[in-house]
């Protein structure tokens, strides 16, 4: 049992990794503008190499039905994080560019994890923008500043974006 220890290990550090660049991702995808696109392509990719690679290594799940279950696990866990490498591969070569959108609204929000004391001054926790593209509408959030407040609806409006690998535009806004 203890030959299998250190493999443990490695995939439990593995794993960790993993969370945690997923859990950086989630302020990109919610500034992601085709995010089922997005999702639907990299899960789609991730199930077809998965299933052709086990299909190419079949030697190792053999007998079959000894090690159906952990071929099933693999095939689980590359569609849960393929999301995550579908975007950082769209990011990373892609290239950046702006482009106009029609402005509908920027809303500032609050969190607070314990609520709020009384007396306290509230400080925005991050602010909410609402776009139109033709007749699609987008909401972006981010939280470092307000970047349109004396903006009025229907005003045209430039934003950066990085213009993805796979025709995804995720909109550069921190």
């Amino acid at each position: 049992m203890k030959a299998n220890r250190p493999l443990a290990v490695l995939v439990t550090i593995i794993f960790s990794i993993m969370m945690l660049l997923y859990v950086r991702e989630f302020s990109v995808f919610s500034n992601t503008l085709e995010i089922k696109r997005l999702v639907l392509i990299s899960m789609l990719g991730a199930g077809v190499m998965t299933v052709g690679a086990v299909w190419f290594w079949r030697s190792w799940f053999m007998p079959w039905e000894d090690h159906f279950p952990t071929a099933v696990m693999i095939l689980i866990f590359s569609l849960v994080f393929a999301p995550l490498f579908g975007s950082l591969l769209n990011r990373g070569l892609g290239h950046d560019e702006t482009q106009s959108f029609d402005f509908i609204s920027e809303t500032a929000y609050f969190a607070t994890g314990y609520g709020v004391l009384k007396g306290e001054k509230l400080n925005p926790t991050g602010w909410k923008l609402r776009i139109r593209e033709g007749e699609m509408d987008w909401r972006l959030s981010y939280k470092s500043q307000a970047y349109f407040p004396i903006t009025k609806p229907g005003e045209k409006i430039l934003l950066p974006l990085r213009q993805g690998i796979f025709g995804v535009r995720v909109v550069s806004l921190k």
